[in-house]
């Protein structure tokens, strides 16, 4: 290979530790509020680490919190955001709600650091507003 070919092979991504981390922080914010959720945790390219369905919450929560999660990791924001942008362009209006994982429901948040995307988490299994403060919880912990 050709020095002025360069790959960079180095990047962050959220590991199973800080992952299982998380979850447990948002388990406990859910439990405090007494509602079952949904949680999982993805990695910088959208792939499950690690996920939490606490007694009680339906199985189709886990499906929502992973498209949460996959939202924000790919777009590097929360999903509430993105709900905004999508709705601003036309563009976006039309091709964005075809992916398959794509969700604009509010419960997903990115996993930052130092500036980059290293991952996302998304919650589900209340509203829409409470699946947020749990998964604000969830990311929180990592940043204590």
């Amino acid at each position: 290979m050709s020095a002025d070919l360069a790959i960079a092979a180095a990047y962050s991504s959220l590991t199973l530790e800080a992952a299982n981390a998380a979850l447990a922080a948002g388990v406990n914010a859910a439990q405090a509020m007494g509602i079952p959720m949904s949680l999982i945790a993805v990695d910088r390219a959208g792939q499950i680490v690690a996920t939490a369905r606490m007694n009680g919450a339906s199985a189709m929560t886990l499906d929502i919190a992973f498209k949460k999660a996959w939202t924000s990791a790919m777009a590097s924001a929360p999903t509430a955001y993105i709900k905004d942008f999508v709705t601003s362009d036309q563009g976006s209006t039309m091709s964005m709600p075809h992916l398959a994982n794509f969700s604009v429901i509010a419960g997903g948040i990115p996993v930052m650091v130092d500036g980059a995307c290293v991952g996302g988490v998304g919650v589900s299994g209340a509203s829409a507003d409470l699946d947020l403060k749990v998964a604000e919880a969830a990311v929180a912990a990592l940043q204590a």
